[in-house]
Formats: structure tokens, sequence, C-alpha cells
């Protein structure tokens, strides 16, 4: 297959024409790549799978990852809380059409579907998606396509306003690295499709390709279409106390990676209570870590005072959250694509306003020379450092009467001559947020698309081998990465330290490797960062508690040696160059009261800690209405709600989707089950203006009146839970 480059891309509106243009250029074999989670081009793809369902000789491989479905109930409950979800939410949105086909086990002979990262948990027990999962890192994607023979990609693209660009905005990831190595090979073995929804964000930067990289783009109405919302989980208190322990890891001046769900967002609000709400912040977490720092966590400074230099965040994933904390003064730190220039601002030579120490420092550091050369100018005006409109002429400066002039770095008159109109401007080029993807609720890509242009412009969405590697520009990379902190979410963690985050023991995959080893990799190569590992220390399966910290398991995702920083509700532990005495007695710390004991005399058993060892006192108080205690007070619940950075869910939903999700996590024993019942019954049948909401709440839910006696107990159940969390009286949203 011949791909020619650099050619006006065959424009089509639509789909089964461009599907025809396409089989012409690359036959019936297509090995096709599609972003992971929300920009994949669904129209073409499902164009083109239905074409290859209807006709057996056309053989189609789909490499991708995250594949986003609409809302699904594994009950009756949730089936009726999901309903008006899909008619709200989801009634534009065109799901994949290999989704249903590979839930029943049906899809065609000629053709396969590969993902290297699942909707966590959503495919758990689908026997055709376990088989056809590849573990993998999420820097390696890029070249284990190529081996596979990718011959098209197909994403999502946003059109700019002059029409003469596209950006590829919320999935730059993948397809940056793949043009990038087919450049380097002088062979582009793929072609390259753009899918034009204006309904997405435009983020200039390295996600804008000229058009003449597509090789196809498919334009019109048909696919100005409103993109797939996750909306905000509610935030329990276990997030909210972990989160308080990660935010008091987080350096002034640092770079801060994580993740999207519930623990993300109580992250990043946390974050943001620790600079607005200073006092509340710092009293909460004296609360949950004690009197005294704990023994496991004193080589763990406590970050608490509000920001002054802020944070840079360089994250695959860009959550929800990072534009909460850039409104509210804390991801203010912006780095700069020179080292040079970068240390200099990191360590106070300079400043990021322009005047003539900005040159005499760049010059003394050798980063430019006197006179000028030619690289050394346009440095200087990429920056906003030098006056645009002088030009370059034999180690002279142009002026913009078109007269030549010496400007001599030594002197103060050429200094101010080169600097010009610059002076006292502010550094040109910023930027606060690397990202590489991002996936959220429907107001976030609705702020994302109102961004003020030079808002939109610090925010740079490029390639997974830039956010998660630091092989290519090591030293860029390591000039900004100052105090890096890499949170990352887990299932489990083992008493000595390894991380199980991707799959069950069965090897059932819940979601994949991910970036999360590429995070842990680099918190180990950058000076001064550190990996932070954050699960709750408990889960409840089938109505019963189990423990998030065990003896072993049978693999890992992250091995032991590479254990750094592990984080409950419970506190921080820094398990790094540790012995794994320490390391085991540090994570009983950290493990809720009810399971320390027998984890530990698996651990004397073993020989891994002394015999006349006993848990200390202090690790009593390891317990949930400990933390619920601390966070009881009017205050407190007042400034930690269940949705921090809002919600696309209305009231109702809002507070029934913290009531199911309690009773996923409830104690099913049968008396439990029967005080439920009884009283739900008495707030089912009480009409009074007390419990008006709450009956707002069922009729939402179609539960304002029962047919059958299995309904009618769903309908006390669900009463009973809204009652109870009326009761924290925690606000909905912040």
């Amino acid at each position: 297959m011949e791909v020619s480059p650099n050619k006006a891309p065959q424009r089509f509106t639509a789909v089964e024409a461009c599907i025809d243009a396409l089989l012409q250029k690359v036959g019936k074999k297509i090995v096709l790549g599609l972003p992971l989670g929300l920009g994949k081009a669904n129209h073409f793809a499902n164009a083109l799978y239905a074409r290859a369902a209807a006709d057996p000789s056309i053989s189609l491989t789909i490499f991708t990852a995250l594949t986003l479905e609409r809302p699904r109930g594994d009950s009756d409950i949730t089936r009726r809380f999901v309903q008006p979800l899909l008619d709200r939410l989801y009634s534009h949105y065109q799901d994949l059409g290999y989704v249903a086909a590979r839930r029943k086990g049906e899809l065609p002979n000629n053709v396969e579907v590969i993902e290297f990262f699942m909707e966590p948990g959503a495919l758990l027990g689908n026997h055709y998606a376990q088989q056809h999962y590849v573990s993998t890192n999420y820097t390696e994607v890029p070249a284990e396509l190529l081996r596979s023979g990718i011959n098209v990609i197909a994403q999502m693209a946003s059109p700019s306003p002059m029409g003469d660009k596209y950006s590829l905005s919320c999935n730059p990831d993948l397809t940056l690295p793949l043009l990038k190595m087919a450049s380097e090979r002088k062979e582009k073995s793929f072609f390259l499709l753009g899918e034009v929804n204006p309904q997405l964000p435009y983020m200039p930067g390295s996600s804008e390709l000229a058009e003449t990289e597509f090789d196809f783009l498919l334009e019109g109405q048909s696919f100005d279409t409103p993109l797939f919302p996750a909306p905000a989980m509610p935030v329990s208190f276990t997030e909210y106390a972990i989160a308080f322990h990660i935010a008091s890891l987080i350096a002034d001046g640092g770079t801060l990676q994580v993740g999207i769900g519930a623990l993300g967002d109580a992250v990043c609000h946390v974050l943001r209570l620790r600079h607005t709400e200073n006092t509340l912040f710092s009293r909460l977490l004296g609360e949950l870590i004690g009197t005294e720092l704990p023994p496991y966590r004193k080589s763990l400074p406590l970050q608490i005072a509000p920001f002054q230099r802020g944070l840079y965040g360089a994250s695959e994933m860009v959550p929800h959250g990072f534009l909460h904390l850039r409104r509210a003064g804390v991801l203010i730190r912006e780095v700069y694509g020179d080292e040079a220039l970068q240390e200099l601002l990191d360590s106070d030579v300079i400043t990021h306003t322009v005047n003539e120490e900005t040159l005499l420092a760049l010059q003394k550091c050798g980063r430019i020379h006197c006179p000028l050369t030619t690289e050394d100018t346009e440095f200087l005006q990429r920056f906003g450092i030098v006056d645009p409109s002088y030009s370059w002429r034999g180690h002279k400066l142009l002026t913009p009467d078109g007269e030549e002039e010496e400007c001599d770095l030594h002197s103060e008159h050429g200094r101010r001559r080169l600097i010009g109109d610059c002076l006292n401007n502010k550094l040109k080029g910023g930027t606060w947020l690397h990202g590489s993807f991002y996936l959220g609720p429907e107001v976030m890509y609705r702020e994302l698309r109102d961004l003020a242009p030079i808002e939109r412009a610090g925010i740079d969405m490029t390639s997974i081998a830039f956010t998660n590697d630091l092989q290519d520009q090591q030293l860029l990379k390591r000039a900004q990465r100052k105090h890096a902190r890499f949170v990352n979410s887990a299932m489990m963690v083992t008493l000595g330290g390894a991380v199980i985050s991707d799959a069950l023991m069965d090897n059932q995959v819940v979601s994949g490797v991910g970036g999360q080893y590429n995070f842990v990799a680099q918190a180990f190569a950058l000076p001064g960062a550190r990996s932070i590992i954050a699960l709750p220390s408990t889960r409840v399966r089938d109505g019963v508690c189990e423990s998030n910290i065990v003896w072993e398991y049978p693999h890992t995702t992250i091995p032991r040696h590479l254990r750094d920083i592990v984080v409950t509700e419970y506190g921080a532990v820094d398990l790094r160059g540790k012995t794994d005495r320490d390391v085991m007695i540090s994570m009983l710390s950290i493990c809720d009261a009810r399971f320390q004991a027998v984890l530990l005399e698996q651990a004397k058993y073993a020989g891994k800690i002394e015999k006349g060892f006993a848990i200390p006192a202090e690790f009593n108080r390891n317990t949930p209405e400990h933390i619920a205690e601390i966070f009881s007070d009017e205050k407190s619940l007042a400034m930690l709600p269940y949705y921090p950075l809002g919600t696309d869910f209305t009231d109702e939903e809002g507070l029934l989707a913290v009531a199911l999700q309690q009773l996923r996590a409830a104690d099913r024993s049968w008396w439990r089950m029967l005080m439920t019942v009884i009283k739900g019954r008495r707030v089912w049948r009480d009409k009074s203006d007390e419990f008006a909401f709450i009956h707002r709440c069922l009729e939402r839910m179609g539960c304002d009146h029962s047919d059958t006696y299995e309904h009618r107990l769903e309908a006390y159940v669900i009463a009973a839970a809204l009652h109870d969390y009326i009761e924290t009286r925690r606000p909905l949203s912040g």
C-alpha cells in the first residue's frame, strides 16, 4: 500500500462514499486504529463495521482502548435510574456498532476487536473481550500498532475557525507518535481519517495538524454531535480522607499528575481547599493524622501552606478538576519549551517578566551568544524577549525603518533596543498543562470551548510519549517536572508493597496497565519526584467487607521493588528504600483495624516481622467511624459536598446516585436488611413536607407506586437509603 503524504485530503459528507474511496486505496484487509476514550470516529467506525458485517470478504481488525458505552443497568433498580439519563444525556450519542455484538459474543468471523485498556469493570466475564485484551504500557502502543500492520487511523477532529487546520484535541495521545514514527521512517504506512465535529473543543499547540496531514475528512451536519459525557460520581468520606493525605504531599512549585474518577475529583477539591480554605484544611488534616506525626510518615514532610508558586500539570489524563484548580489559582506554574530558560526561572535567576536581566542571564549561561546568531534571534522572539519587528542581518538588526543597527548585549542601549516593546511584558509560550487525552462531564467540554484564547494557549494537548516518558527531550522534561507527584489508584496493595491495579486473581482484566507503570518509572528517574498509589483500605463484595491490603496476590501491576508512597484513608506511608519488615509495619499502620491482626500473624509466620511485635495503640483508630466523626461538624460537611466539581445530574439524580452507591456497599445480613426495610416503609408511607424531596426522588425512580411485592421492597430500601444520606446534612454540590 502506498500512502502519498502532503496532498489535499479527500473530503466527504457521506460516510459510505468515504468507505468506498478507502477500500479502493487499502483493499479489503483493514487494520483500524481508534483512539481511546472520547476521540473515536464513531460514525465512520460504525459504517465500516456494518460494511464488514455484510461482506465476509472484508477483513476488519480494530485496535482501540476505553470503548465508551451508554450506561446500562445491571439490576432493575439501576436500570430505572439509568433510563431517563439515556434520554437526557445520551440521546444523540451513537454507541459503537461492535459493542452490542461483542457483549453477546456475536461478532462476525471477519471482525476482530482488540483493546489495551477497558472501561473499568465493564467487561468482566465477557469471554471475547478478555481473550482479546493486550497488556501493554501506554507508551508502547504506537509501536505495537505499527507491528500489527495498522493501515487506517480514524478519529474525531475539531476544525479551526480559519478552516485551514484541525485539532486532534481530546486525543493526540497515540496519533502524534504514529505520525512522528512515519516521518522518521520516511514511510507513512497508514491513512489518517478525520471525522470533523465542531462541538469538540479546539485545542491549539501540539494537537494542531495541517489539513494536508489527513488523507480523508468527513465533514457536515451529520458529524456535528454532542460529545460523550462521563458524569461525576459522588465522593465518599473515604475518598476525601485519602485526598487530604495526598494533598499534604504535593509540594508548592511542583508538578501534578492525577487520574479521572471520584478520587481525582476529591484530590483536586482538597488541593483547592488547601489554597483557599487553609484553616479548615489544616484542622481536618491534623485530626486525620493525629497529634503527632506517625513514625512511618516522618520522612514525608507535611505540605500544608497555600500555594505561592503554584503547580504545573503534566498528566496523560486531563481531569475536570484541573480546570477548577486553574480558576482557584493553584495550577498556575507555567513551563517553557527550553531547558535553559526553564532552569533560570526555577532557580529565580530571572522572572516571567522580560527585562535586561533576562538577556544577560541567558547570555551568561551560554544559551545565547554575543553578538546574536539567527538561531538566538528566533529563540528570543519566540518567547517574546526580543522585539518581533527586528530582523537579523549579519550580526546586526534591521530596524522597522530599514536601518541596520549594532545591538551589543554588553551595551545597555543595545539590550534596550533589542527588547523594544517587549520590556516588562510576560514571557510568551508558557504552558500550565500538558495532557494527552481528556474525558469528563458535559460541563467540562463547555468550559473548554469557552476558554479565553490566552487560557487555552496555556494548555498543550500532546503525545503520550511526551507526558508519560522521559526518553525524548529528557533535559527539558527534567527541567519542567520539578517536585513531581504522580497520583494513581490501585485495587489492592500487598503487605510487601506490590501494587495490583489491572486484573483480578483469575486474570480477569478490570481495566488495564495504562500509564501507571510509566508514571512510577518517572518517579524513580526524576530527582525529587514521588509515585503516590492511592486506594481505600477496604471494599465491600457481595455485602462482605474485605481488606484491600492483602498478604499476597498471584500477579502484580507494579512490582514491590518499585514501591514508593502508598495512601489510604488512614494515612500516607513512605516505602521507598525501606526494609521488608518496616514496609510491612508501615502498611499495617494504614490498614483497617479489623484486618490488622490477621495480616500481622501472616507476616510473623513468614518471619518478616518479629514474634514480639504488637499492633501499636494508634493503629486501633483506623475505622470508618473515626473518619466519619472527623468530618461530622457543620463547617466540614459544608465544604465536603458529594459533587465538589458539580455534576450533570439533577438534584434528584445526584442524591439517588449517592443512595444507590451506598446500597451496593451495604451490609446485607438479614437483620440489617430487615431494619432497612422497616425504616424505608415508614419513610415511603410518610407524605409530609419533611419527606417531599425523598418522594420526588422516588417518583424519578418510578417508586412512588408499586405493583409487585419485589418492587415494593426495592422502594422501601431506596427510601431508607435516601433518608440516611439526607440526614448527613452534606450538600450535593459545592
